[in-house]
């Protein structure tokens, strides 16, 4: 008995140390890619946008990419998107300092803010 205790103890730990990786490689970024053009992109998925806040100067641009598998929306005051399906996107272009709120009008719990400086 104590023999397979053993034997079980060492093939569980032998699956978490291959479940951790162990390879030098770096882990693959979740962050969304800035956007070509240069500025920040924000990741739409089903009922996030990532980052939820975000800093940007004045002139810079925000990409907005629905990465998820359903439509959305980024709309705030003065803007709208329309509708995104996945794989659309959006650029919203910063034009004065303040604090911009936005959400999704399909998600009204999906919520963001630029802050504009």
């Amino acid at each position: 008995m104590v023999k397979r205790t053993v034997t079980i103890a060492l093939a569980a730990a032998a699956l978490g140390i291959a479940a951790c990786g162990g390879s030098d490689e770096p882990a693959a970024s979740t962050a969304p890619a800035a956007p070509s053009g240069g500025g920040t992109a924000v990741a739409i998925g089903d009922n996030t946008f990532t980052p939820a806040t975000i800093e940007v100067a004045v002139g810079e641009t925000v990409e907005f990419e629905n990465g998820g598998a359903i439509p959305h929306t980024v709309t705030g005051d003065g803007f709208d998107s329309g509708s995104l399906a996945p794989g659309d996107s959006f650029e919203f272009a910063a034009k004065k300092a303040g604090s911009v709120s936005y959400v999704c009008l399909f998600h009204p719990g999906m919520q963001g803010t630029i802050e504009v400086g």
